[in-house]
Parts: structure tokens; C-alpha cells; sequence
């Protein structure tokens, strides 16, 4: 895979956190972000941002002309006792990244996106109890046309659909597509960049 001169810089920009720098090699940013078509000037909502770790290295690739918008659950507020993003902001300032306080189903980003992205965290939104319906269907309606709804997870073994996801936090990669197809989506491409040859998905 050929990585962009954008991302490639935004992945070695020196404004990012040691603790970021230090997932990256198993996290592998550059080649996620590559393969989500992240461009300069894009506008990319991230859903269940957590800490902002993909958000951050996001807001660096699209530049200036860009915006990133992290999206924060009132629950994730609760258990970090704050805005983990604006914590973030005040140590590791970033213009073009916003944070966005909505439940999962309404995640209020403010503008239309041209990709939206859920890392790690879709299986989540099932033991939390999460209306995916209409989580995935608000997302559809907040992309751009043409927009990405790029969802990366870890997989559960074959014919599990949801049952590992609160006790070892992994979901079948065929449930998801398929639930996110009702929403209206068309499948574009998949990749196995961060699968592990070792992973027997238990």
C-alpha cells in the first residue's frame, strides 16, 4: 500500500502524544487512514471517539482546509469525568478538530461529512444498548453524497453475530455488514491490514 505524503506527515507530525505515537505500531494509522480515502480538505466525523487517538492523527492529514469532528457519547463524558477531546485540546491544540456531544443515535455533527468512521468501538454500541438502526441511518443522513462510512473492529468468529461483544468485545464482521447495508449502504471494499495471523477470534 502506498501511503500519501498528507498522511504520512500527519503520522509523524511531532504535535502528536507520545501515547498515540506508541499504538502505532499495531494500530497503524498511515495504512487506515489510506485505505478510508482520507484527503486534504475533507470534513470526517469520528463516532465514539474516545480519547481522539484517530481524530487527532485525522485532523493532522486533512489540514487546515479540513475539519475533524469527534463525536462524544454523554456516557464517555461521564467516565472520564469531562470532555476527553477538550481535554486533549488544551495539552495538544488542533483548530480544525471539534468535539461533539450526542448519544449514538444522534450524534449532532453539525455539517455533512465526507466520511464518518467508528474504530473499534461498533460493538460497543450492541451491550450498550444502542438503537443501530438508527444510529447507522443517521449516519447515512450525514455523509455527503458519495460519502464513507468506514467501520473497523475486531472480528468475532463466524456465525457469532453479536454474543462476544461485552465479553471479549468482538463482533462478526458479517452481522455488521449486513446491518449497515439496511441502512442504505453499498459495500465498496474490505480489508484484513490489521488482522493477525494468530488470532484463533476468541
Amino acid at each position: 500500500m502506498q501511503i500519501p505524503a498528507h498522511i504520512q506527515q500527519a503520522v509523524q507530525n511531532n504535535n502528536r502524544p507520545t501515547g498515540d505515537k506508541e499504538r502505532d505500531r499495531f494500530r497503524k494509522p498511515a495504512e487506515v487512514l489510506t485505505f478510508f480515502q482520507i484527503e486534504s480538505g475533507d470534513k470526517v466525523g469520528e463516532l465514539n471517539a474516545g480519547r481522539g487517538y484517530v481524530s487527532g492523527v485525522v485532523a493532522e492529514a486533512v489540514g487546515t482546509d479540513g475539519l475533524v469532528y469527534a463525536h462524544i457519547s454523554p456516557l464517555s463524558v461521564e467516565r472520564w469525568k469531562g470532555d476527553p477531546i477538550e481535554k486533549r485540546l488544551k495539552r495538544f491544540p488542533q483548530t480544525n478538530l471539534h468535539s461533539v456531544i450526542g448519544e449514538m443515535e444522534a450524534p449532532n455533527f453539525p455539517v455533512k461529512l465526507d466520511k464518518i468512521l467508528i474504530i473499534m468501538t461498533y460493538h460497543d454500541s450492541v451491550w450498550t444498548n444502542v438503537n443501530r438502526e438508527k444510529m447507522n441511518q443517521s449516519i447515512f443522513n450525514a455523509l455527503s453524497n458519495g460519502g464513507i462510512y468506514g467501520i473497523l473492529d475486531h472480528h468475532a468468529k463466524s456465525g457469532r453475530s453479536i454474543d462476544d461483544c461485552h465479553s471479549i468485545h468482538r463482533i462478526e464482521k458479517e452481522f455488521v455488514v449486513n446491518e449497515v447495508l439496511r441502512a442504505g449502504f453499498d459495500l465498496e471494499d474490505e480489508s484484513d491490514l490489521l488482522e493477525n495471523p494468530d488470532d484463533n477470534l476468541t
